[in-house]
Formats: structure tokens, sequence, C-alpha cells
């Protein structure tokens, strides 16, 4: 009997490292990998203090603007293009396809945006500067982690629980370091639970006082354009962590932001719609990992605001025609279709 009982357990060992093994073989060769993100390494930030735009690319402030069109596009890290080149920020991109399609008319977008800022800090910078700006229209993508604190240390603290950990112990730093299979489950687990804890975070923020100061610096840049007459759009991005379906993590968010803008007399772009039934694979700088949009999400936001801007005649006359259409990238090949009504 304990023969018996010793053979079956040194059999089932014996098939579970045998498992193990075929498994850990498939790894190595890549049968468990995940599609390759379309991103780019992100470029050296510019050191500058921090109630200034980080500018990092072509889309800075020129010396005059002359008879220029200017579109003042202030931001966070996801407007600052973390993650991408500059020439892929959907700024620099509304840029080159206004001038495609200008009628002589010369455009300029303005990057103002820094990777750090959240609403209070852009509006301080942007209430400071405007009068040298001078824009003809003003464009603040929003982020659902823009109501967080003003002071950077608490911060820090409200995101102790986001942050990636490290193997702990021995053991598990040896399996790490020697099986790919190991890193794979382990690296899996860790992204769900950030996931999850990302998921209670973002909520979190649209509650208490630091909520109530987001509301108030929203309440202040609609005064300070509508004083000078300059037209502004609150452009929503989503979070590229969750599928960009029924599924998606932040709906609720979205429609709180909506009714935010409906609120305070601010329109809104919710550009959630424009990415809905994209493979989020194909459109995070690393998928479950950085959350900031690749080149194809800022192409497909840079399309969508152009889009959004003729039909609301929010620009000069252009040769555009806008088109009720959605890209749909869908699969491994990122198959494109396109629906048209014909448009106006």
């Amino acid at each position: 009997m304990i023969r018996r009982l010793f053979i079956g357990v040194a059999l089932s060992a014996c098939s579970l490292l045998l498992t193990l093994g075929i498994l850990e073989f498939a790894v190595r060769r890549g049968v468990f990998a995940n599609p390759q993100p379309r991103s780019t390494k992100v470029e050296a930030r510019a050191r500058a203090p921090m109630d200034i735009p980080n500018f990092r690319g072509p889309t800075s402030l020129s010396s005059s603007k002359g008879d220029s069109f200017r579109i003042l596009v202030v931001g966070d890290s996801f407007a600052w293009g973390d993650g991408v080149h500059p020439e892929d920020t959907f700024a620099h991109r509304l840029e080159s396809r206004l001038d495609v399609v200008s009628r002589g008319r010369d455009f300029q977008v303005i990057n103002w945006s820094r990777p750090g800022w959240n609403t209070v800090k852009e509006y301080r910078s942007v209430e400071a500067n405007i009068d040298e700006i001078s824009p003809d229209l003003l464009l603040l993508a929003f982020v659902l982690n823009d109501p967080e604190p003003f002071h950077p240390q608490k911060v820090a603290e409200l995101r102790r629980g986001l942050q990636r950990r490290e193997p702990q112990g021995r053991l598990s730093a040896y399996l790490h370091r020697y099986s790919r299979l190991y890193v794979l489950i382990s690296e899996r687990l860790e992204n769900t639970r950030i996931r999850r804890a990302y998921a209670a975070y973002y909520p979190s923020l649209f509650e208490g006082p630091d909520w109530k100061n987001c509301l108030r610096d929203l309440e202040k840049f609609r005064d300070l354009t509508h004083e000078r007459s300059i037209p502004m759009v609150l452009l929503v991005f989503p979070i590229f962590d969750s599928p960009m379906d029924d599924s998606y993590s932040y709906g609720a968010l979205h429609d709180k932001m909506r009714k935010t803008g409906q609120s305070l007399g601010i329109p809104v772009l919710d550009l959630l719609e424009a990415y809905r039934g994209v493979d989020v694979y194909r459109l995070a700088v690393v998928p479950y990992t950085d959350a900031h949009p690749n080149e194809l999400g800022h192409r497909i936001a840079a399309d969508t605001i152009l889009d959004y801007l003729v039909r609301g005649r929010l620009i000069p006359r252009v040769d555009y025609k806008p088109l009720r259409q959605r890209a749909l990238w869908q699969g491994s090949q990122g198959k494109k279709t396109e629906k048209s009504d014909g448009g106006p």
C-alpha cells in the first residue's frame, strides 16, 4: 500500500516537472508572448520649473504669431506624449493635418503640457501666460487622474498601492531570475492586481476637497477663456489599461465629466467613443504596464479632434469634409473599416 502511494506520488511529481518543463520551453520560444506594442522610446524630459510646460519637440511656442490661427493644447503626460516621439503626439499631428487641409491660413498648435501636471497646475501656468500666448482656441486635455492633490508628497502617498512590486524572498528572486514561466505568471498576476487597484483609485479621486479644487479650476479655465472670447473644449481621454468596449473600467467617470462640462458650460469631446472596439494592445505604450496612448492612440485622437473642430466651426474654413466615421482596428492584422454617411 505504501509502495503504491509512493509510486503514485513519484509519477505525479514527474508529470508535474515534465509539464513545467514543457511550459518553460514554450515560454522561452515565445508561445505565450503578447503582441508587440506599438510604442517608441520615451525621450529625456527637459528640466524646467514645474509651473511652465516641458517642451520637447517642434510644438514649442514661436516668438511671433502673426496672422496664424493658434491652438493651445494644455495637459499632462498624455498630451505631452509620454512614450512616443514628439512628432507623433496628437498636438503635432493635428498641426500637420491642418497644414495639409489649410486654405492658405497658417495654423500653430502649441503643446503647453507637462508630465505630472493636474488641472490646478495647468490653470496656474496658463493663467500666467495666456495673454502672451494669445491663443484663438484652447483644448484642455483631461485625464482621469487630473483631480489628484496639488502636492506631490500627497500624490505619492495615494499612489503607494499602485506601484509595481518587486519579487519578495530568496526563492521568488531566484525563480524570477532563472524561470521565464515564473516571470510570465508573476507579471500577469501583478498586472491584474495593479489594474484592480487603479479601478478603485480613479473613482476615489472624484470626491472630496481635491475634486472640488479641480472643479474650481475648470470653472476658472472657463472664465479665463470667456473673458478673452477664446473658445474652449474639454478633451476627455480614456485610460488604456482595459478593453475599449462595454467592460471598460471607467465609463461612469466619463459620464461624470460630460455632465460636469454641461453644468459648467464647457463643450466636451469624450474621446472614449473614438477608441471603442480597438484592441487595447494596439493603443497603449506598454499594454497593462504603461497606459499612456502610443502612436496609434495619438493618431486616432488627432483625427477625432480635427473632425470635431471642423464640424463645430471652431477653426477657419479648411479643405476637409467631415465624415461620421470611426476607424476599427480589429485583430492582429489591424484591418481598417470605415463607415460614412457622406458628411454635411
